[in-house]
């Protein structure tokens, strides 16, 4: 069966190692351009390209899909599927009716819920307990195809938008591999309409949603800092400066009434306070220095008791 694949990121490596694994024959690999990162701007390819060139698979990365080009290539290779994970871009419906079998997405939530391009990061913001992957067809509609094969995982406490998008790669590789399992024996696959009454959807993230507003309870300023690893990070405002906050405990104390106020801070704790509990932060990343325990960092370091952050 031969297929073209398009992804990006890290995550969707493990689809491409699955198409790989299940022996489709990956006539193309389509992923977003390479993008200068870091303090030193260089050029980096994206993880999928990286993986393709390694596995020795034909490498395609157009500024866009819509092109009479792009669906001229794709028309020529004739795939009997497209797989997609995370690609980036949205697919018109020129590519949509080429392949034979239609084109699968791999989606890291429990469709119809967070549609859009952050529901990982989504379902933690939002204090859920349990999240998923579904295969679904591609249709015009944003995430709105219908479902082909669903599989759960639960959030942890101790997950974080980064711990979690790691688990949901693996178990993408149980749902696509049965997917394609399906598609390979010549079984027909499921088709279940999307309740369009429980669909929710999710937003790009920005920089200035890892802003903590300290007026909001302990669990949701929690959920935010573990929602916004590894990107953008929650932050807080220290006398003018921003500094990081990577983790943080909810305790069972409320010591005043007055939020976002540094009520303790001592060689081994800082304690903030919110609309209903304190928090303990864990771990932090000043402006100049490494990222740290906060036991490390107030060894060296102390905040003034009472100030407030904003």
């Amino acid at each position: 069966m031969k297929a073209i694949f398009m992804g990006t990121p890290d995550f969707a490596v493990n689809s491409l190692d699955t198409l790989v694994s299940k022996g489709l024959d990956v006539a193309l690999v389509i992923t977003k351009e390479d993008k200068k990162q870091g303090r030193k701007m260089k050029l980096e390819m994206p993880a999928v390209k990286k993986r393709a060139l390694e596995l020795g698979l034909e490498v395609y990365q157009p500024e866009s899909v819509k092109t009479i080009e792009v669906i001229q290539k794709i028309q020529d290779i004739n795939p009997d599927v497209i797989i997609v994970t995370a690609y980036g871009k949205i697919l018109p419906k020129e590519i949509l009716d080429i392949p034979k079998y239609g084109c699968i997405n791999v989606h890291a939530s429990l469709l119809p819920k967070y549609r859009g391009a952050s529901p990982i990061n989504s379902c933690i913001l939002n204090g859920d307990t349990v999240t998923g992957i579904t295969t679904m067809y591609i249709s015009e509609g944003l995430d709105a195809g219908d479902i082909i094969l669903k599989d759960e995982i639960d959030i942890l406490p101790s997950d974080n938008a980064q711990t979690l998008t790691e688990k949901l790669a693996k178990l993408s590789e149980k749902t696509l591999g049965n997917t394609i399992s399906m598609l390979t024996l010549n079984m027909e696959l499921p088709r279940t309409k999307q309740d369009e009454n429980l669909a929710t959807h999710c937003t790009r993230l920005t920089k200035d949603m890892g802003h903590i507003d300290y007026t909001k309870s302990a669990d949701e300023i929690i959920n935010t800092i573990r929602g916004l690893q590894p990107w953008p990070c929650s932050y807080s405002i220290y006398n003018g400066v921003a500094f990081k906050i990577y983790s943080a405990e909810k305790l069972d104390i409320k010591s005043a009434d007055e939020t976002g106020i540094i009520s303790v801070c001592d060689n081994k704790q800082l304690i903030i306070t919110t609309a209903t509990k304190d928090i303990s932060i864990k771990e932090v990343q000043f402006a100049g220095k490494k990222r740290m325990k906060i036991e490390d960092f107030l060894r060296g370091n102390k905040l003034e008791l009472g100030t407030k952050l904003n």
